[in-house]
């Protein structure tokens, strides 16, 4: 049975709970926490018709500094941090914990799992995924893909691409910011998303923070892959959407987040 059907039967029989389903592409289903998902499809270069493709719940938007509170409050036994300041194994600690709560109160199905997206499902998310190999590293389709921008093919990126590098940062960084572009304050980008949402229904896949993914930047090294760029990002190759970027496992800055996808247990 192909994935998008699974999730479709799993939605309809959680109807007698409170959450809201996401029984079709780009209709929003809520978790416990209130995180909302879309379904993505998993498109490659050697599979890439979308009406055929397995399926996938990607979060709408980065984790936020309400979803994170109520992890905070089961483990006060971890620093008290924002959701710019999570590294890779904090991020997949909120997962695994996500995972046991929602299977525990039937949120979600036994066989269900939270996770951070793979590479290749990132950029399913952003929109080039059938122009990728999904077996290639991730070094390897770094900025393959030129003049592929989240928000379109555009440069200077259009009002509303998200929350990028402005004016505030001049004093910082002179020639390193976007005209007309203003940088949001670090309370504001972790509360509500700062662009327009894509085609799917995703929101901050250009800037805002950088998103943790699942995979090693290349094989033989712990260094994880991080996508999107940030509310620092202002060159025009960081914003590619094929851009990837790489830091340790418990790597923290206030420009990194992440993102939580909803799959079945491999």
């Amino acid at each position: 049975m192909p994935p998008v059907s699974r999730v479709a039967l799993i939605i309809t029989a959680m109807t007698a709970s409170a959450c809201s389903t996401a029984t079709r592409p780009n209709t929003a289903w809520s978790n416990s926490l209130g995180m909302a998902f879309v379904n993505v499809p998993i498109v490659s270069k050697a599979h890439p018709d979308p009406a055929t493709a397995s399926q996938l719940l990607v979060a709408r938007t980065e984790t936020l500094d309400s979803h994170l509170a109520v992890f905070r409050k089961a483990k006060p036994h971890l620093p008290g941090r924002p959701a710019s300041e999570v590294s890779w194994s904090e991020a997949r600690a909120f997962c695994n914990w996500l995972t046991t709560l929602e299977r525990a109160n039937g949120t979600i199905q036994p066989t269900q799992r939270y996770r951070l997206p793979t590479d290749h499902e990132w950029s399913c998310a952003v929109g080039i995924g059938q122009w990728e190999d999904a077996t290639s590293s991730p070094q390897s389709k770094n900025n393959r893909l030129p003049d592929r921008y989240p928000w379109g093919s555009q440069w200077p990126p259009p009002p509303g691409a998200g929350n990028l590098c402005g004016a505030e940062s001049r004093s910082v960084s002179p020639e390193n910011y976007i005209a007309g572009y203003h940088d949001r304050n670090s309370s504001n980008r972790l509360r509500s998303p700062a662009s327009k949402p894509n085609a799917l229904g995703l929101y901050d896949l250009s800037g805002n923070l950088w998103e943790w993914c699942e995979d090693s930047f290349q094989g033989g090294t712990t260094d994880r892959v991080l996508r999107g760029g940030s509310w620092k990002s202002a060159r025009q190759e960081t914003l590619l959407s094929s851009h990837r970027t790489f830091d340790p496992e418990n790597y923290r800055s206030d420009s990194v987040g992440f993102r939580c996808v909803l799959g079945d247990e491999k």
